[in-house]
């Protein structure tokens, strides 16, 4: 099994709306979707979990994990 995690800035305006769970999986596709788009290898890979910013972090930063998918 293949795992690769990569860190990302979360935007302005999704750190504002973490409480909303809609708001929350619409960016988190459309990020994965625009990654996927920029990088072809990632498209053997499926988001498997996403790590959401601490509330203390100075520059809040999302992890999206993935895995190799068959």
């Amino acid at each position: 099994m293949e795992l690769l995690t990569i860190n990302k800035t979360v935007p302005r305006h999704l750190q504002l709306n973490l409480q909303e769970p809609i708001v929350l999986v619409y960016e988190v596709k459309k990020i994965v979707r625009e990654l996927k788009e920029k990088n072809p290898i990632l498209r053997n890979y499926r988001l498997m979990d996403v790590g959401l910013p601490g509330k203390n972090q100075k520059t809040p930063r999302m992890s999206l994990y993935f895995m190799k998918s068959r």
